[in-house]
């Protein structure tokens, strides 16, 4: 990869980084108001239970406005850093407080109007009726009246921000009846982008934490610099992995084309057997590459770069036409036999490499029958494709070619285009086999299937047998050939050409007895 493009990469890495980081502040600070409004509701849930379970045993001890009654009034007042004034208050009338003993003062309507339609706790804000200065009041009900515990909203508002602030939010207490207007400061709720509620059903009031846009630009500020350090880190790796994997494929790539000049790609045989006595009826051609350094190498390590390089081509056409000299001692053994090559849908779709492919053929009598080429059902092609393919496909017939469809049942041809395309043998995928002995749903699956070949008058060809049952269970179905380690493995040239003449009329007893040996 050139500067400039290490450069862009380098851009676009820290521009996805900072999309990220911003969604991580995002839910990290929505999870941190979460958790802020949960312990602030619970901090004060627990405060106001204990002044009304200090104020219940009060009263429960005590007549309203005798001595003992105020006494207790004036201990709990003694005891709480918050709480400024408590006033027993019956029929709207302030008879006695903590510190006075008589009053008979009648509330001022715009007290009165915070709670006499209520019943149960009701918390308010308005300024105090004797002291003349704001507070929040807490009234807490009794059979006849109520208490009023008048507390210090500068203490509340404080409480609040301790929680908050640290967070770099806003928060703020209100009553239900007030329509969640702030009661312990004036909150810019116009300017919130996230907030929560926490709506208490005992005390009717609404917490409410949130933060603006102003504390999401700073929460996202603090965290840059770790951000910045982790996403260049990360995107410097991403560079280097992306250069290892760019000089990797090219390394293959190259190693490839050097192994295309040397010839150093060859197949090995896999044999496919007549399925009732095991008889040696063809062999697929399995590509292997025999690497200076490495020795074998399998498809597996080169073949997804051979094909995205469009490298396959050449190996392919090499192949062919080192088949054609090995088919030539094939004959000499077994003339009834064919090979079976593996192409690409792409390749035939291409007319000029299909005039590779004929050129080669016509320049071997070898291969010019009792040679198959075989692609698989997995691959798609548009109808556009698919004309260009039963052209090509015509193009080698006319030179003797005959056509198989691999993995036949895992893709999407329809009957009418397997009819179009008139293959002459179907090779069943390995994964119905494999389970057709245990699975019900693949043993009719499989039923299928070679109902389907047989009414497309088709060779069945069952991929990766590897058990006695198997092999019994495909014959049974009228599956004519097969092919798997049942029977044998993929093998060099060499052994398939010794042991072709050996394969007479096995049958299956004969094949285990083998294979137990």
């Amino acid at each position: 990869m050139n500067q400039p493009k290490n450069i862009m990469l380098l851009i676009l890495c820290l521009l996805v980084g900072l999309i990220l980081d911003m969604v991580w502040v995002k839910k990290n600070i929505n999870q941190t108001t979460i958790n802020t409004i949960q312990n602030l509701d619970i901090a004060i849930d627990s405060y106001l239970n204990k002044i009304k379970t200090d104020l219940t045993l009060v009263d429960s001890n005590t007549t309203p406005c005798d001595k003992k009654n105020r006494k207790g009034l004036e201990q709990l007042n003694f005891d709480s850093p918050v709480i400024q004034e408590i006033t027993y208050i019956e029929n709207d009338i302030f008879l006695c407080s903590d510190r006075i003993k008589k009053s008979n003062v009648k509330i001022e309507n715009s007290h009165l109007a915070k709670f006499e339609e209520q019943s149960g706790y009701v918390i308010y804000r308005a300024t105090s009726q004797r002291r003349r200065i704001d507070a929040l009041f807490f009234m807490v009900p009794t059979p006849n009246g109520w208490y009023r515990i008048m507390l210090d909203s500068r203490y509340i508002d404080y409480w609040i921000k301790q929680y908050t602030n640290k967070n770099q939010l806003s928060g703020c207490l209100s009553n239900t009846k007030d329509d969640f207007v702030c009661l312990n400061s004036s909150l810019p709720f116009s300017d919130i982008i996230f907030s929560e509620q926490i709506r208490s059903e005992k005390y009717s009031y609404v917490l409410t934490v949130g933060y603006t846009e102003a504390s999401f630009r700073n929460a996202i500020f603090r965290q840059l610099p770790y951000a910045a350090t982790i996403i260049i880190i990360l995107s410097i790796l991403i560079i280097l992995l992306l250069h290892v994997s760019v000089n990797f494929r090219r390394s293959i790539k190259s190693d490839i084309h050097r192994g295309i000049r040397n010839k150093e790609f060859y197949a090995y045989y896999q044999p496919i057997v007549n399925s009732k006595n095991g008889h040696w009826i063809g062999a697929e051609l399995l590509v292997r590459w025999l690497h200076p350094k490495h020795g074998v190498i399998s498809p597996a390590e080169f073949i997804h770069t051979a094909e995205s390089t469009g490298l396959i081509n050449a190996i392919t056409l090499h192949l062919l036409e080192r088949a054609a000299y090995e088919k030539t001692q094939i004959q000499a053994e077994n003339n009834n036999t064919y090979i079976s090559i593996n192409v690409t849908a792409s390749m035939i779709i291409n007319p000029r490499y299909v005039t590779e492919l004929v050129s080669i053929i016509s320049k071997y009598p070898s291969l010019q029958h009792n040679v198959v080429f075989e692609f698989t059902e997995r691959e798609t092609f548009s109808p556009t494709e698919l004309v260009e393919l039963k052209l090509g496909m015509q193009r080698l017939r006319e030179v003797g070619i005959r056509w198989a469809l691999d993995d036949f049942g895992t893709g999407y041809a329809g009957l009418s285009t397997l009819q179009s395309l008139r293959f002459d043998i179907l090779k069943i995928d390995r994964t119905f086999v494999a389970s057709s002995v245990t699975d019900a749903v693949t043993h009719s699956i499989l039923d299928n299937i070679a109902e389907m070949g047989h009414t497309l008058h088709c060779t069945m060809v069952a991929e990766g047998v590897e058990t006695a049952e198997q092999a019994e269970y495909v014959d049974d179905l009228g599956i004519k050939a097969s092919q798997g380690y049942f029977y044998a493995k993929p093998m060099p040239f060499d052994d398939y050409l010794s042991k072709l003449s050996k394969s007479v009329s096995t049958s299956r007893s004969e094949v285990l007895k083998a294979n137990a040996q």
